[in-house]
């Protein structure tokens, strides 16, 4: 396996570390004012993985994408809700809804699971940044269960060879980093219905454009 310890330095700083309080000031500020359009990106139309739409890729799931800056939203309507609508359909009905990164296997992730190519899928679709608007798209879909990988993230976590293995390791290689996160996102209050994966994610990337 990759050694992350770095990344995941990083990211314990950042949930029970010396850098917690900052990470709770961001969760609030972030949810708590209008200008961060991200704070509805799950919550938008009832979220992208509700039962009745879990494993179909809507309208709302592309427009949701417009809250986290991908704006070339044409192509990615047509190819996710029409090209590759029933190959879409048939890898989301293979991955669940409703577990988390921290509960789920590795095999989960792995070069040629059906999350893998998904997200591969979705690199095809249209947009001018397919590897980003694939990773925000499958964070809508399984939110609990896959991140929002973007530049920013990429940057504070000196773009690990793998993102998922690099968060999927630190959630196992000690179980109570969920719990603290969990404890984290409690704590901001409000936002108890967006994923530990988000938090994560927003802690991240708001410190990011901090900067050093």
């Amino acid at each position: 396996m990759t050694d992350y310890a770095h990344q995941h330095h990083v990211l314990d700083e950042c949930v029970r570390g010396e850098h917690r309080e900052e990470s709770l000031a961001a969760l609030r500020r972030y949810f708590g004012q209008r200008r961060y359009t991200g704070r509805w990106f799950e919550r938008f139309a009832g979220g992208g993985d509700g039962p009745s739409v879990a494993n179909t890729v809507t309208e709302a799931d592309v427009l949701a994408l417009n809250f986290l800056s991908i704006t070339s939203l044409a192509e990615v309507a047509i190819d996710t809700t029409m090209t590759y609508a029933h190959q879409i359909r048939e890898l989301l009905e293979q991955i669940p809804a409703d577990v988390p990164m921290h509960s789920a296997p590795w095999s989960t992730y792995a070069p040629g699971a059906p999350a893998f190519r998904l997200w591969e899928l979705f690199r095809q679709c249209g947009g001018k940044h397919r590897p980003v608007t694939a990773s925000k798209l499958l964070a809508r879909k399984r939110p609990r269960l896959t991140p929002v990988y973007d530049s920013q993230v990429r940057a504070i976590l000196k773009a690990p060879a793998s993102p998922w293995n690099c968060l999927w390791s630190w959630f196992h290689t000690d179980s109570t980093r969920a719990s603290a996160l969990a404890d984290l996102r409690k704590e901001a209050g409000g936002i108890e219905d967006i994923s530990l994966l988000r938090c994560l994610d927003v802690v991240l990337w708001m410190r990011a454009r901090k900067g050093p």
